[in-house]
């Protein structure tokens, strides 16, 4: 989100680019535009990001070219919603999106879509792999969707307790397959038509399984998370309630550490899949005529504050991996705090490739922070979350981040000397009003503030996950 105020800064922006975009219409079609994305990726696991033991020469390469976001999130930290929030630039409880049941049924009415806008402007717009968003209308899909989650549940589980190797070639995971079709489009396409692509990979979801290789790059190497008995104790009471629905708390250490280390191992696999795309890109001349952008719907707690999955505010679930790389016209190895949301992709990608802005936009365009316009202090982003009987909401400023829940739970951060959430400083009578500042923004606009949970949840929110617990497995 951003002030009224950056809107001069967006012209500065746009004349930073004018000679580009001039010189383009010039000489050829419009540029190509390469949504790269992940499920389920906890953002501070890359080398880019910082972590020393994880290999993703891609994601890093990516970043080396390209500016890379520190402060990036989910609408909502559950697959639907924040897929749903990217495809439409809007907070998905204003189209009634609360949950993953939300999916099948989901037909954008009166609204204008991403793919819509691509398709308007000429271009070939197709997606591979995962949807998990109902029909924004891509003229051209190919993939999984979430009958393959539950599939692959079944078969494998989701508990840490059951993670295990594949026993399977590479060759035949989903993800490769998404792959394949993807180099196939563009061998197809040869740069004839511009065109805009998704590539969408279903790992690093669970169930936590990956081939024997990657499982051995990270196996007795990657350590046990943060998860002491104060974090656990002061966790939300939606979180102490997953937890226990899941049964987290039966994980032994070998569990937690051969979980983690196939994490770490379908991370780099994912990272593997997706450079064959970026080299095909490359081979065919094509990128430096190609926005790229790299990001996921949420991220994955892995045992952190002994919470496993997305599902909560703190920054391994409601994070995002986000990096932007068109080295043509935005800056390379650039690194900024600025809040950013994945509801912003989609005006960001209407400033870069000069298309109709659509009405009913509430994602901002980050072309100002991108090129250095605007230094992005003024910027918040937003997150929700319907969860069981739970509701609430999760506002990040440049400094702060502050969540609430119906119940009365509330949490406040100060991210920029407490990075890993250790210190709830929201009975602290010196931030009183800014944590009644912060609450107001965060509840500004938001359509079922004043409604009763029930209410919302006969609006169709996915509650089944927190709403009864599991039926507990054994190994």
């Amino acid at each position: 989100m951003k002030p009224p105020s950056s809107h001069s800064r967006l012209c500065l922006a746009l004349v930073f680019l004018l000679p580009f975009v001039a010189a383009r219409a010039a000489t050829g079609p419009a540029y190509n535009v390469l949504v790269l994305m992940t499920d389920e990726h906890n953002p501070r696991i890359m080398g880019c990001a910082g972590d020393p033991l994880v290999k993703t020469p891609t994601l890093d390469n990516l970043a080396a070219t390209g500016v890379r976001f520190t402060a990036a999130y989910c609408q909502n930290p559950v697959c639907t919603p924040s897929r749903v929030a990217l495809v439409s630039g809007r907070m998905p409880s204003n189209l009634k999106v609360f949950g993953n049941n939300a999916a099948p049924t989901m037909k954008y009415q009166n609204i204008t879509t991403l793919a819509d806008l691509f398709v308007q402007a000429g271009y070939e717009a197709v997606w591979f792999g995962k949807q998990h968003w109902g029909d924004p209308r891509f003229q051209n899909v190919h993939g999984v969707d979430r009958a393959d989650f539950e599939k692959a549940e079944k078969a494998f589980g989701r508990l840490p307790q059951e993670s295990t190797v594949s026993n399977w070639p590479v060759e035949q995971n989903t993800d490769h397959a998404t792959a394949e079709e993807a180099l196939a489009f563009l061998e197809r396409n040869q740069g004839r038509k511009k065109f805009f692509m998704g590539v969408s990979l279903i790992k690093p979801h669970f169930p936590f399984t990956i081939q024997q290789k990657y499982y051995d790059l990270y196996q007795g190497k990657v350590g046990l998370p943060r998860a002491t008995e104060k974090m656990i104790a002061e966790l939300p009471k939606l979180s102490q309630q997953e937890r226990a629905n899941y049964d987290h708390a039966r994980a032994t250490d070998a569990d937690i550490l051969r979980s983690r280390a196939l994490y770490y191992g379908m991370v780099t696999y994912a990272d593997e899949e997706l450079g064959r795309v970026v080299k095909k890109l490359e081979a065919l001349g094509l990128r430096d005529n190609t926005i790229i952008l790299y990001t996921s719907d949420h991220g994955e707690m892995l045992g952190e504050r002994g919470l496993w999955y997305k599902n909560t505010f703190y920054e391994c679930g409601a994070g995002i991996p986000f990096i932007w790389s068109f080295p043509p016209a935005l800056p390379q190895g650039k690194v900024v705090r600025t809040p950013a949301m994945n509801m912003d992709v989609l005006p960001t990608l209407i400033d870069l490739c000069g298309l109709a802005k659509p009405a009913g936009l509430e994602g901002s365009s980050l072309l100002p922070v991108l090129t250095g316009a605007d230094n992005g202090r003024q910027r918040y982003a937003l997150s929700e979350s319907y969860r069981g009987n739970f509701a609430g909401r999760m506002i990040r400023t440049a400094k702060w981040k502050y969540f609430f829940y119906n119940n009365g739970d509330e949490y406040l951060y100060d991210l920029e000397h407490d990075a890993f959430e250790e210190t709830n400083l929201v009975r602290d009578p010196q931030h009183r009003a800014l944590v009644a500042e912060l609450k107001a923004k965060a509840s500004a606009n938001w359509t079922n503030r004043q409604r009763n949970i029930r209410e919302i949840l006969s609006d169709g929110a996915d509650t089944a996950d927190a709403a009864a617990p599991k039926k507990k497995r054994k190994k």
